[in-house]
């Protein structure tokens, strides 16, 4: 099967991990530009390092630079990319769209990647990125089977996630985190708010829910599915967890190894991936699933693998009957319907209270904990010491090599030998001595094969050996251990020798685009007015102009890069990223909601400086934020099926997510049924509309959700004045 297996990596044990495992390819990032600001990640000096130590093993490094990137720190992205291009990385992810413009302008030989924080799914956005230079797409989490299929048809290089933790929103769309708790999830530093807990209420009131992890997605799992992803058009199987641990990366590695090579996955293969990390599976939207076999509302945490029952506590000491075996320094957690608290086993007794190392299945003994565990508790193991053992002894023992073989000729005795060595893309020749004849007994084949093939640790294994000799040669062992390392020597250097490439000067000049509108953006009919506002809306109500969704291509405005004039949602943060919808033939976009009031007037100063006119953005003067937009609908899933097939609640009702921090957000879905939540406070710019014309901003743009038809009224007015004063309605 022609597939890639791609695996994270958050530090260097999670790396050797990977590849003794079997994986093709690795991603890391490093200490800027990566969406895991968390990891431990690699420094430059390290990446260098593990970029070479890769290639000579034949495997493939991808640095992940997926961050937004604003317009002071541009210069810098260019300089650690072209650093990254030079160290020979094999490609870049990339969220920004003004840091894949600039590095297809600058950097053409460079490979570009396209982050799933770029949402895409459609095949029209698929070729609008190929003129940016991408080469390869990661799909969003959200695409199905035939959504896949009709983006491999395009042609593209496809990358899609096969295991690991979900984004319940479409990633690169949640602002959830920068809203409440000023952490970008997309500058790297995401506070995880859909793993919290919230409370549905229905008009004010509380809701019964099946717990109270509304937000919180199952791990996706479709390592038993991979035959089906690479048949619908996926070459690189990319496995989630850049902050898991070396036994997690090992054995989801394992197991998708070994789907890629057409075995079958055993009971303890699950259970292995299982005990490293799990919040129960799922096979996600690839397979169109929904509610509670999307979700896991009871908890958000890692659930590892049921491995007894709790028969009662004695002060410091529970009590345990085992069904599966135990093992001295296993991670346990202890779970009754909604409550469970966590625990090692450090000290474990048998029946009759001595310390013992090991139980097994069937046995009932006493484990050391501190606080109170739920009685009849179910019992999990969390993690495995024999696993970390198992995964520690891999490391050492197995480390990725290529192949090489070998022909070894002589056209007769007194004749040179030579030694032929073939890696797939080189070939050297090593001249030896003249070849003797054997006095007694010929050198054996045998003998010849094992002198060739002792390669012990090194880079590369001898997969082939043929030999074109003479009878009764004679080859004595020093002749052949030293052609076999001159041979691998000349081929390392071969595979280290860097890739040439260009560095460019930056030469694109864009014409100046047809002026934008001001708009108001509604979702409710009675939010209409026809008061000589342009308005947009995703419904379909009279006199308004047609925005497309996410994963739709047509509308005067797109929401990503699809067929219109003008894009939102895409979180252009840098006057490059300006440049590459101009060079896609858009006339402008909304800015992104994420950029600071510093990064704004950069931004303005450096395109107009650039490309001699002021930039045709659009500013957001009010609006409730949008905090996630999702497949997933905790109303539909609490109310009815979670289907969301055959619903309008959110529309018959005022459905809100209130946090355990008291605060709220609102729900409300979109005419495709994809639930939008947004903050209960708005942002309001309105009166700051002159300081943002000053700056040379000339569109302007107001967002209505659930404000009732007073409050429309009043804001359309206020922003109506506002434009009015310098002629600006239309």
């Amino acid at each position: 099967m022609n597939a890639e297996v791609l695996a994270p990596a958050g530090n260097r044990e999670a790396l050797d991990a990977a590849f003794a495992a079997g994986a093709d390819a690795v991603y890391f990032g490093l200490p800027l530009f990566g969406a895991r600001a968390f990891a431990k990640n690699f420094s430059l000096e390290e990446a260098r390092k593990v970029i070479e130590q890769a290639h000579l093993a034949g495997k493939k490094i991808y640095i992940t630079m997926n961050t937004l990137i604003e317009e002071d720190r541009m210069e810098q992205a260019f300089e650690y990319a072209k650093a990254l291009n030079e160290m020979g990385a094999d490609a870049l992810i990339i969220q920004d769209l003004g840091l894949i413009h600039l590095l297809h302008h600058r950097l053409p030989d460079l490979e570009l990647h396209a982050s799933t924080q770029l949402s895409v799914t459609t095949p029209y956005q698929i070729e609008q990125l190929r003129k940016l230079g991408v080469s390869r797409v990661v799909l969003a989490r959200e695409a199905t089977l035939d959504e896949i299929k009709a983006c491999a048809a395009t042609g593209m290089e496809l990358e899609a996630f096969i295991h690991g933790a979900l984004c319940i929103s479409y990633s690169g769309q949640c602002r959830f985190s920068q809203v409440r708790y000023n952490r970008s999830g997309n500058k790297g530093a995401c506070a995880q708010p859909c793993r919290m807990e919230y409370t549905l209420e229905e008009n004010g009131k509380p809701v019964k829910a099946q717990g109270r992890f509304l937000l919180s997605p199952r791990d996706l799992s479709l390592v038993r599915n991979i035959s089906e992803l690479v048949d619908a058009g996926v070459y690189s199987l990319k496995i989630e967890g850049r902050m898991k641990s070396p036994e997690y990366v090992y054995e989801s590695v394992s197991a998708a190894r070994k789907g890629v090579n057409g075995k079958k996955l055993t009971k303890e293969d699950i259970t292995a991936m299982q005990t490293a990390f799990n919040r129960g599976y799922t096979l996600g939207h690839t397979f169109e699933k929904t509610g509670l076999d999307l979700m896991n509302p009871v908890t958000s945490n890692h659930q590892g693998v049921p491995i007894g029952k709790v028969l009662g506590q004695n002060k410091d000491k529970v009590k345990i009957k085992l069904d599966q075996d135990l093992f001295q320094n296993d991670g346990l957690r202890f779970v009754q319907g909604m409550q469970s608290t966590g625990g090692n086993a450090n000290f474990i007794y048998d029946g009759k209270g001595k310390l013992i190392s090991k139980a097994r299945a069937g046995d009932v003994v006493e484990v050391k904990v501190s606080g109170h565990v739920p009685p009849h508790a179910e019992v999990r193991r969390t993690s495995s010491f024999v696993m970390h053992k198992e995964v520690e002894n891999a490391i050492k023992k197995v480390h990725p090599q290529a192949p090489v073989s070998f022909t070894l000729e002589a056209d007769a005795i007194g004749s040179p030998l030579r030694l032929i060595a073939k890696d797939g893309e080189h070939t050297v020749t090593v001249d030896g001595p003249k070849l003797q004849e054997a006095k007694t007994a010929p050198t054996s084949k045998e003998q010849i094969e094992k002198s060739l093939t002792k390669t012990g640790n090194t880079w590369a294994y001898i997969n082939t050996v043929i030999l074109h000799l003479p009878e009764q040669a004679f080859l004595p062992a020093k002749v052949l251990n030293d052609m076999r390392r001159q041979a691998l020597d000349e081929l390392e250097t071969l595979r280290l020798q860097p890739k040439p490439f260009r560095v460019l000067d930056y030469d694109f000049h864009p014409e100046k685009p047809s002026p934008m509108p001001n708009i108001v953006e509604i979702m409710r009919k009675d939010q209409s007015l026809d008061d000589g506002l342009m308005q947009v809306s995703e419904f379909p109500f009279k006199d308004v102009v047609h925005r497309a969704s996410l994963y739709k291509d047509e509308g005067l405005f797109t929401d990503h890069l699809g067929k219109g004039r003008i894009v939102e949602s895409m979180n252009i943060t840098n006057s490059y990223a300006l440049a590459a919808l101009l060079e896609l033939g858009y006339d402008g976009a909304v800015l992104s909601y994420e950029i600071t009031d510093k990064g704004r007037r950069e931004m303005l100063e450096a395109f107009k400086e650039r490309y001699g006119f002021d930039a045709p953005i659009m500013q957001t003067v009010y609006e409730k934020p949008r905090l996630m937009l999702m497949k997933h609908c905790p109303v539909n899933t609490t109310l009815k099926d979670g289907s969301r097939t055959n619903c309008s609640l959110c529309r018959q009702n005022r459905y809100t997510l209130k946090g355990k921090d008291g605060k709220t957000a609102i729900l409300y879905g979109n005419p495709d049924c994809r639930m939008q939540i947004f903050d209960e406070h708005p942002i309001d710019t309105i009166d700051e509309i002159p300081e943002y014309k000053d700056l040379g901003i000339e569109s302007f743009r107001m967002v209505l959700t659930d404000e009732n038809a007073e409050e429309s009224r009043k804001l359309r007015e206020q922003f109506k004045k506002e434009l009015s004063a310098d002629n600006q309605l239309v």
